[in-house]
């Protein structure tokens, strides 16, 4: 272990994410000076300059220049009556690398960044090293679209342009071109600034002279939580800069690109072969192995060089595992329960702990996989940036048998989850799945998982007489009893049975602090002391009440607070750094329920407007068609986002317009926009443009979804246009037709279309008979037919449907 480079812990730490294939890869301009080009060894930006001054007849001495001399070039052409294009693709195309690129594809990087415009790393992994991969390359232009890269693939992004590109404006050199590239919607480089500052970093051949996009990005900085270490690799590094890259949140290592990569590829078997213990060759990656760790991280200690001294399980924060390692938690006596069922006899078995906030989830959850642990089995938990694969997973399955897998916030990947337990049982293969879901949500899961072992537990608030002693009996022990340690023990029960009514979240949250943990909360709210800081607090409450942790880019976007500024708030004697923890890249309040509980009693609806507003603009430039098929965390938060039910709740219905128009242009290619806005207009009687916009959704793609909205829509319009009265059964008849459609498109299993046509039929029909005194034969024939296929449906396995439905059918037969 290269102890002058960094602490073993910060070692340890690093070595451990790259098993696991958190890292990214930055590399500058001197990453490339030891490759071949076809005219020879590649010149860096100031013998460039000169090169390219002389070839294209530039007067007098351009100094190294290189953006003013490619500026200049652009217009002109060579003595041999090239441009600037063909010059490029002539000096830069078909490179060969140097020998150290070896170990640099030998590393299972998740993003490659690049200043550079040749083809060094693809032919690298293509052509040179092939048998030294870790992963297969995909390869991107910053023009291209944005791709999402898959558990077994890495993806290289370069940042300034290629060599081969078909425009010079493709190519980033000078001011212009920088300044254009920056501001262009779903490009990469928004993507790599918020990238930097959430996942750890190696950064090599980087000068950081005239390299203008990488450092305004770095010099923002990092914020250091309980992360891996971020790093900058430079042959030579004088005081001066090791002390500014500090002040960034990067590690200084003195040594060369190659010295440090091979550094890094010698340790990688004894840290693989403690990720995967049955690898028989650590030094040649199983593909699956590689997407495997890249999504499910396992539960253990140790692995973290910065603690948060601030983190206390007693005061209502997250539980961690090293609280449940300590014996912090109480005994809930479903923890034996859920880990019967863990254990049963069913090969698959799929155990999903659903509660109100506040209840215990995740520490029964964590309680559990200790338990387990203890058995020789080891817990994983789901990265919740990223969709599982089921191949890969599969095959860890097969051949560690012995493996929880834990998913908090499950609803988001219950289809795939369910999928993947679907086809362990097709092939033999252990499926052990914890799932952890609020309740609001937990349908979600129970309607995607059938055919296998499932089994719904639900987590009380209330406490049983046997929690309540061994809650005491803990509490004691770690001599944290409060306000009731000097009291006899009858009084400390009478605590949590009468004064708290067996609610655990009440009780312990008064416990040490009279006004309980929501009033602290609330008052450190009004204590912050700018409005930077009060929007940072408010942005992390709104993600999350979606159920997620807000990532530090978007916290320096929204909030305007530089990650280095961020960091020294979250890192002091602030108020601020009391209520918010860095985890993983994301910011969260110490308890994600506190999040609902202060948009419900703390911040104005012109406060939400404006937090929702930036925060659906910030994450627009990362929403495409990929990131939508891949499920990303940025298409799971923008599609809660343009809820216009939520919305409403938030904003006030008056605001919602607005809202939605301000937008437009970022959001008019994505069907949910249109149908979100389409939904909230409608249900404020703004039917017009509502039908326009319903209509648009279809317009941008014509799927279940957007063919039921559209229904809904012109249901509410033609019945409050009187329709029924009126006696135009062919606005119901072309309604049906819609969700007809929608129906045909739909999973077998959704009920949308169905409950639609039956909610708005029965209101239909209700006004028409009291107006007309019957009921049009074609509207009957249409509701026989759904009621018939209704009954063949698989969507009558849910208890929640099934007593819907019956309510239906009374009303009709009332009606009839």
């Amino acid at each position: 272990m290269p102890t002058p480079w960094m602490s073993v812990e910060q070692w340890d730490s690093m070595m451990r994410a790259i098993t696991e294939s958190k890292y990214q890869l930055l590399l500058g301009a001197g990453a490339s000076l030891d490759s071949e080009g076809p005219l020879g060894r590649l010149p860096g930006g100031w013998d460039l300059a000169q090169e390219m001054a002389t070839a294209f007849s530039l007067p007098g001495n351009p100094r190294g220049n290189l953006r003013q001399v490619f500026s200049m070039a652009r217009s002109r052409v060579a003595a041999d009556g090239q441009n600037v294009l063909a010059y490029m693709a002539d000096r830069f195309v078909n490179c060969t690398a140097p020998s150290w690129y070896a170990d640099l594809v030998s590393i299972p990087w998740r993003y490659i960044w690049s200043l550079n415009i040749d083809d060094s790393v693809e032919n690298a992994y293509n052509k040179q090293f092939t048998e030294h991969t870790a992963k297969e390359l995909i390869s991107v232009s910053w023009t291209d679209p944005h791709r999402v890269p898959s558990g077994h693939q890495a993806i290289l992004v370069h940042l300034h342009g290629v060599a081969w590109a078909k425009k010079t404006d493709d190519l980033v050199f000078d001011i212009s071109s920088y300044l254009y590239a920056v501001t262009q919607r779903h490009r990469w480089h928004s993507i790599f600034a918020d990238s930097y500052l959430e996942a750890p970093t190696i950064i090599l051949g980087a000068s950081l002279n005239d390299e203008i996009d990488l450092e305004n990005v770095l010099e923002k900085g990092r914020v250091q939580g309980a992360s891996e270490p971020s790093v900058i690799v430079m042959p030579t590094i004088d005081e001066f800069d090791k002390e500014r890259f500090r002040e960034w949140g990067l590690i200084p290592v003195e040594a060369t690109a190659e010295e440090f990569l091979a550094e890094v590829r010698a340790s990688w078997p004894d840290y693989f072969q403690q990720a995967d213990v049955s690898a028989d060759n650590p030094s040649r990656i199983n593909p699956n192995v590689l997407s495997f760790l890249s999504q499910w991280h396992p539960i253990r200690t140790g692995s973290e060089y910065r603690l948060d001294d601030r983190h206390d399980f007693y005061a209502g924060h997250e539980p961690l595992y090293s609280d449940i390692l300590r014996d912090l938690d109480s005994h809930r006596v479903l923890t034996d329960r859920v880990f019967r069922e863990a254990l049963s006899d069913e090969q698959q078995k799929v155990v999903c702990l659903t509660g109100s906030a506040f209840t215990g989830k995740s520490t029964i959850a964590l309680r559990v996989a200790r338990k387990l642990a203890e058995q020789n089995w080891t817990p994983y938990l789901l990265d919740p940036e990223l969709r599982p694969s089921p191949e890969a997973t599969l095959w860890w399955l097969r051949q560690h048998p012995r493996t929880l897998l834990i998913v908090e916030g499950a609803a988001d990947f219950a289809n795939d989850l369910a999928d993947m337990a679907l086809r362990a049982k097709e092939r033999g293969i252990p499926f052990e799945l914890l799932a952890v879901e609020r309740r609001s949500r937990a349908r979600e899961v129970r309607r995607s998982f059938t055919g296998v072992g499932f089994a719904d537990v639900e987590v009380s608030d209330k406490l049983r007489d046997k929690e309540i002693e061994d809650l005491i009996r803990q509490l004691k022990g770690h001599g944290r009893l409060g306000i009731v340690a000097d009291v006899g023990h009858t009084k400390q029960v009478e605590y949590f049975t009468q004064k708290h009514g067996r609610n655990l979240f009440s009780s312990m949250s008064n416990l040490e602090e009279a006004d309980g943990f929501r009033s602290r909360v609330r008052t450190g709210y009004l204590l912050l002391k700018s409005e930077t800081e009060r929007s940072v607090f408010q942005a992390v409450c709104i993600t999350s009440a979606l159920g997620y942790g807000l990532p530090i880019g978007a916290a320096a976007s929204v909030c305007g607070l530089p990650a280095s500024e961020l960091n020294a708030l979250l890192h002091s004697e602030s108020v601020l750094a009391d209520f918010i923890r860095v985890a993983r890249g994301r910011l969260h309040p110490r308890h994600r329920a506190f999040g609902s509980y202060m948009l419900e009693n703390s911040f104005s609806k012109q406060e939400n407007y404006a937090v929702t507003l930036k925060l659906a603009q910030h994450y627009g430039v990362q929403i495409s068609p990929a990131a939508i098929s891949s499920r990303t965390f940025a298409y799971r938060m923008v599609r809660q986002l343009l809820d216009h039910e939520m919305l409403t709740v938030w904003l006030g219905g008056e605001h919602l317009d607005a809202w939605y128009e301000a937008l437009q242009e970022t959001y008019a290619w994505n069907a949910r926009y249109w149908e979100q806005r389409a939904l909230g207009a409608s249900k404020r009687g703004r039917h017009a443009p509502a039908s326009s916009w319903a209509r648009q959704a279809i317009a941008q793609r014509r799927d279940a979804f957007a063919l039921n909205t559209l229904a809904t829509v012109l249901f509410r319009r033609y019945l409050a246009e009187g329709g029924p009265e009126d006696g135009r059964t062919e606005n119901l008849l072309e309604v049906a037709a819609y969700l007809e459609e929608a129906r045909a498109m739909a999973a077998e299993d959704s009920e949308y279309p169905y409950i639609t046509f039956f909610k708005y039929t029965l209101s239909w029909v209700e006004r028409a008979k009291k107006a007309n005194g019957s009921i049009d034969r074609r509207i009957v024939r249409r509701w026989n037919d759904w009621m018939h296929l209704v009954d063949i449906s698989p969507i009558t396995r849910s208890p929640e449907v099934r007593e819907q439905l019956k309510s239906f059918r009374r009303k009709w037969l009332l009606l009839a």
